[in-house]
């Protein structure tokens, strides 16, 4: 019994374990819910972070593209934004450019009034928030912090094209010494000239102030006795080779003119350049004073025309003429776009975009109408490819008036007006237009035709058979993604929009342009110009049959015109390879109607808006 009661006693001690077992188990399920809900409260935050994040990643996305919509000049400034107010929206001094986009002053509507005005960023040409001046706000109403969305830019220059400008010079005479293409003498030693143009050599010049004086050679020139008569005018070319940022060139095109006798003492001849004013990967030359004089600033009309300046000299005695004028900073041919995106809860995302100016880097044709290849060609039939027979045909136009402008219409620049890379090619065009047989010509020639072999260098895309293709096969892949690749024997209902200047259209083989179109033109056949039509922009013409004309009407293109044609010129497989040499160029407008060719520099740049500032790559920072 007492055993019994001892038992009893020892489980007294074992009383209310139970209701603590249940009181922990309770707190520990207590612990696993609350670290549940923690999870799901925390996981739906990161969840909703997230979708910020992601819309902020777009709003600074959409900052890129409005930064690339302004610089493919799609925006023009309202009166109260303009650059220069005396002159309209349209000037190529409102419009924008990489040289605008990166200085603050043009690029920023308050440049310098304020914090963020200290780089540039859009702001005259983005509408930038009076509320938030810090960005571009995308929302309707009000914009929130909170829950809006908006976006910031800047602008670099990643290669730091800066504002120094390396270059040199070399000249030549189309009529020299036979010791020196750079050297012409009149008469002899005792009566006569000798005139000869010494070169610059490499010379940097800082633009940092806008402009810098530069020279670009010197007409060093002795007289003999009385001098010399000067029956004709002589050509003359200078080379101006910049190196630095870039490598390019650029060709300063001129006449020594002739001259006039009286008793035996004869006037100097002086000087007569085609332009006053020439574009070099957006530097600006402008000449000024030869010897000390002026550059006329008014276009003599010839014949030839141009704009003249006198050579000065003495009697036996040597004076250095030097060529004096001004150049401006290089224009990037890249850019640094850096989008700051803003998302709802404060979301912030940053991209970074190179992008280029586009596949040419501003380079066109050399002249208005650009006629590349030699004066004939024979044929090959064991070449690969093939090589057929090719003999040169230009015919500018005889039945109705056909006129050839190398004066830029939106600028002062005077480019040639009809180019050739064969000295044949340009004896047959200067008769042409001079109206000897066999083609009468009917119409005016603003500007000198000219041998333009020299600006077509080995980095130039003009300079071969296979610079060219790589340049029409780019052309294709943009108008094939974008549904204006037209292959052969399908015509084009639509040529790009004539006001604009921009579009593109590739005809793979044969194509007739007629109406209104604007942009880009690729044709690797014949391209027949029909009746009455407008283009503004650009056209390649890479097929054996070239340029024809029939119909009658007004036919007007402002841009430039090249026919650069050659063996396997349409898409076709690696398999048909493009043969090394150019075929004769063939340009006939003996039929239909009147034409007009006018070089225009802003349809040209409108136009390469189908391939312009692409982008390089973008990054997130």
């Amino acid at each position: 019994m007492e055993k019994r009661k001892s038992s009893l006693k020892t489980r007294d001690a074992e009383k209310g374990a139970a209701l603590v077992m249940a009181l922990v188990m309770s707190f520990l399920v207590l612990v696993a819910c609350a670290g549940l809900l923690l999870e799901v409260t925390t996981n739906s935050a990161n969840v909703t972070d997230a979708a910020a994040e992601k819309q902020a990643y777009y709003a600074a996305e959409s900052g890129i593209q409005a930064a690339i919509y302004v610089l493919r000049d799609n925006v023009r400034l309202p009166d109260n934004k303009l650059i220069d107010p005396t002159k309209p929206a349209s000037d190529p001094a409102n419009r924008i450019d990489y040289l605008k986009a990166l200085n603050i002053a043009d690029s920023n509507l308050a440049a310098g009034s304020e914090r963020l005005d200290s780089v540039p960023r859009l702001s005259r040409w983005l509408n930038y928030n009076p509320d938030w001046s810090d960005r571009v706000t995308m929302d309707d109403g009000p914009y929130d912090l909170h829950t809006g969305y908006a976006f910031n830019i800047e602008i670099s220059d990643p290669d730091n094209t800066g504002t120094q400008v390396t270059y040199s010079t070399l000249g030549r005479f189309s009529n020299p010494d036979a010791t020196s293409s750079s050297r012409r003498t009149y008469g002899d030693t005792t009566n006569g000239f000798v005139i000869e143009y010494i070169p610059q050599t490499s010379i940097q010049v800082d633009t940092r102030t806008g402009l810098g004086m530069a020279n670009f050679g010197t007409f060093r020139v002795t007289k003999y006795g009385g001098g010399a008569l000067v029956g004709s005018y002589n050509r003359f070319e200078i080379v101006v080779s910049m190196t630095l940022p870039y490598s390019e060139t650029r060709i300063l095109r001129g006449y020594l003119t002739a001259n006039t006798c009286l008793n035996g003492v004869c006037t100097m001849p002086n000087v007569l350049f085609d332009s006053r004013t020439f574009t070099l990967q957006g530097s600006k030359i402008t000449l000024l004073s030869v010897g000390g004089n002026s550059v006329a600033t008014t276009l003599t009309q010839g014949p030839p025309p141009g704009f003249n300046a006198s050579l000065s000299t003495s009697a036996s005695s040597v004076i250095d003429n030097v060529i004096s004028g001004t150049i401006s900073p290089p224009e990037p041919i890249r850019l640094r776009i850096r989008s700051t995106g803003f998302g709802p809860k404060r979301a912030i995302k940053q991209l970074e975009a190179i992008i280029q100016k586009n596949f040419f880097n501003g380079v066109t044709g050399p002249a208005t109408l650009t006629l590349v290849g030699p004066s004939s060609t024979t044929a090959c039939a064991a070449c690969v490819p093939a090589q057929p027979a090719t003999t040169a045909t230009f015919n500018p136009g005889s039945s109705n008036v056909a006129d050839y402008s190398g004066q830029d219409e939106a600028s002062t620049d005077i480019i040639p007006p009809i180019g050739t890379t064969s000295a044949g090619n340009l004896d047959t065009v200067s008769d042409s237009v001079d109206g000897l047989p066999p083609h009468p010509f009917n119409g005016n020639v603003i500007g000198v035709p000219s041998d333009v072999s020299t600006e077509i260098s080995p980095s130039h895309w003009l300079y071969s058979p296979s610079t060219v293709d790589s340049a029409v096969k780019s052309f294709y892949s943009v108008a094939k993604d974008s549904g204006r690749y037209f292959p052969i024997g399908v015509q084009p209902s639509t040529f790009g929009d004539n006001a604009t200047g921009t579009g593109l259209t590739f005809c793979d083989g044969d194509c007739v342009l007629s109406g209104n179109g604007g942009g880009i033109m690729i044709v690797t056949g014949t391209l027949t110009l029909d009746g009455n039509f407008s283009f503004r922009g650009m056209i390649i013409v890479t097929g054996q049959g070239g340029v024809k004309r029939k119909g009658a009407g007004n036919g007007t293109i402002a841009g430039n015109l090249i026919i650069a044609p050659y063996v396997n010129s349409g898409v076709l497989p690696s398999s048909e390879p493009v043969w090394t040499s150019f075929l004769a160029p063939q340009y006939d407008l003996s039929g239909g109607g009147s034409s007009t060719i006018a070089y225009n520099s802003s349809a040209v740049g409108s136009g390469l808006g189908a391939v312009d500032n692409f982008v390089l790559g973008v990054v997130e920072k």
